[in-house]
């Protein structure tokens, strides 16, 4: 019997059918579980883009939750997937995400929806095994259990400022973004229309500027380096999500009356002084109850114009009414200011919100304030005579002496009117027009943001200042999947006795 061979061959036989049985299963079986781990972190992903869109239109956490928990349904039903959650108000949060540090939670604004699936023993739904499940029983050794896989994944999106564009260096429309020839952007210098681009040729882009609308076709084929130097690589396809203006316009107006959060005036005061306040008590305003930066001094228009200097370090809430329009900045069409006038020539770090219109003369200066006109028309409410300046000059980028424009009907001005430093949010569409000379007019730091289109004639340069983003300019974002340290993507595993 020592010697008797027979039957040998079906110890091997036993033995390969449990190889293959094995390696069988880990095809298969394998091949299941990828599957199931791309389908829980796919739909993970997409419920947690559609939570945040919420929270970037204005929702709350409840409409960010349930969003996302309508489209883990909708794209993996319980009823076929069976249950994917351990606790679906602990599964899908709500809650802050900290670009600079990479982490969620913590104190902040809700920006951002994280959502975790699973089929694992917690959600009592791990996925099965098939021909592993066989090999298990076969298998002679240490207990083990490869009847099931535990799968777990995380999708998280943040609603949260680009990386690519910074809100101070642009020009950003909602409508279209028109362009002639012969402009010239400089690296970190970004274009974004949420319509479409459209420069016919001869504008150069350095490398590192920005060019961008949803759906890149809408150049219409000039952005590529043959119409405009740099455009091929400068231009891409972006959807940003861009702030209601006239809800921004509203939001600044009072916080500098004092009538909302006053963040926004606190900051831009902070490195300002109180000028001198006999010019005001010159036209009969008492100034004995103005004591600190910031306060709100409440003129007529024929009064603020009557001043010999506007006094630096205040808020001018200016009225126009009956036939007064606007307001003249600079010496007034036609006639020479009233007795002692002239403060509206050069005019430095103050605040200024009026129903008036802005009508800026042609020796208008106009730096380190902040201007807000509420007058909605259906004439631009904002225009320049050429020779007018706003901002500091060329090259300057001290963010404390940046000027910020904001208006609720369209802007109209020439080629020179803005220089650097300089901020225009409009409520309506912005024309700046070409150069009345050959010459090439240089901007530094300027940023334009319309809810309708931005139309830039010939020979302009536009390079960027980098300043950090202020209160006064609405932030640029967008939504995007995240990954915030500590973030797991996927795991897999199997149970174990």
């Amino acid at each position: 019997m020592l010697r008797d061979e027979d039957g040998a061959g079906s110890v091997f036989g036993i033995f390969a059918v449990v190889m293959i049985l094995i390696l069988g299963g880990v095809a298969l079986d394998a091949t299941n579980l990828w599957r199931n781990q791309q389908m829980l972190k796919q739909t993970a992903d997409v419920a947690a883009h559609a939570g945040t869109v919420q929270l970037a239109s204005g929702g709350d956490a409840q409409n960010a939750y349930n969003t996302a928990r309508t489209l883990v349904e909708a794209n993996m039903p319980q009823s076929w997937y069976g249950n994917l959650f351990s606790n679906p108000q602990a599964d899908i949060e709500v809650l802050h995400y900290d670009p600079d540090t990479d982490l969620i939670g913590g104190t902040g604004p809700l920006n951002a929806v994280s959502v975790t699936l699973r089929r694992d023993q917690d959600s009592g739904n791990p996925v099965p095994t098939f021909l592993l499940r066989v090999a298990d029983i076969m298998l002679i050794g240490d207990a083990t259990d490869l009847s099931q896989w535990n799968v777990k994944t995380r999708g998280v999106a943040a609603f949260v400022g680009t990386k690519k564009c910074m809100s101070t260096d642009g020009l950003y429309a909602q409508g279209e973004l028109g362009l002639t020839s012969s402009s010239n952007f400089g690296p970190g210098y970004c274009l974004h229309s949420q319509d479409k681009v459209w420069m016919p040729q001869q504008n150069s882009f350095a490398t590192g500027t920005g060019i961008s609308m949803p759906n890149l076709s809408n150049c219409g084929g000039k952005c590529d380096d043959s119409s405009n130097p740099g455009a091929t690589n400068a231009a891409f396809s972006r959807n940003l999500i861009m702030t209601d203006l006239a809800d921004h316009i509203a939001s600044v107006e009072q916080a500098f009356l004092g009538t909302g959060d006053t963040a926004i005036r606190d900051s831009f005061f902070a490195k300002k002084t109180l000028g001198d306040l006999s010019p005001l008590a010159a036209i009969g305003v008492s100034t004995g109850g103005i004591t600190q930066k910031g306060q709100t001094v409440n003129l007529s228009q024929s009064e603020f114009e009557a001043l010999t200097t506007i006094p630096s370090g205040l808020t001018y809430n200016i009225a126009c009414t009956g036939g007064s329009k606007s307001i003249q900045f600079g010496t007034p069409k036609g006639s020479g200011k009233q007795s002692g006038g002239g403060g509206t020539i050069d005019v430095s770090d103050v605040a200024v919100v009026t129903n008036c219109a802005l009508d800026f003369g042609s020796d208008a200066k106009l730096a380190a304030s902040m201007i807000l006109s509420t007058l909605e028309s259906s004439n631009a409410s904002i225009t320049a005579s050429s020779g007018a300046q706003v901002g500091t000059s060329t090259g300057v980028c001290d963010p404390d002496k940046q000027t910020t424009i904001l208006g609720k009907s369209d802007m109209h001005v020439p080629a020179d009117f803005a220089g650097s430093n300089v901020g225009v949010l409009v409520d309506g569409d912005i024309h700046l027009s070409a150069s009345s000379s050959s010459s090439t007019i240089n901007h530094s730091g300027l940023s334009l943001h319309a809810s309708g289109e931005i139309k830039i004639a010939a020979n302009h340069s536009f390079d960027p200042c980098s300043n950090p983003p202020s209160g006064l300019m609405p932030a640029i974002k967008v939504i995007r999947h995240v990954v915030p340290t500590g973030n797991f993507f996927l795991t897999a595993s199997t149970s174990t006795n």
